[in-house]
């Protein structure tokens, strides 16, 4: 049907491949919300790289697992565009990039 979403489910012809593009920080936000550094997020750097071997497991220290889980596991179902999107840190978002790699 026109419009209608297709359905991937994860196998293990992909891995995903998790780029760190950006990473901001909201010193306005910050200002009348403020909670912990007074500078962006401290936990990952720009041009970092992550490879999953599965869409279950995180990388080490990768704290933004729950925030892209399901852009994960649509990557590693062989989803073939480039998808762009963020932890939900309102004050120190990081904007990542996710592709799938063939296997």
């Amino acid at each position: 049907m026109a419009g209608e979403m297709r359905r991937f489910e994860p196998h293990e012809q992909f891995k995903c491949k998790i780029t760190v593009l950006r990473k901001d920080f909201n010193e306005d936000l910050y200002r009348e919300y403020p909670y912990g550094d007074a500078s962006g997020c401290g936990r990952f750097e720009v041009g970092q790289e992550f490879v999953t071997d599965n869409p279950w497991d995180p990388p080490e220290g990768f704290c933004a697992w729950a925030d892209l889980r399901s852009v994960i596991h649509r990557v590693h179902a062989g989803n073939p565009t480039v998808m762009i999107s963020c932890c939900t840190d309102g004050l120190r978002p990081v904007f990542f990039k996710l592709e799938a790699v063939e296997i």
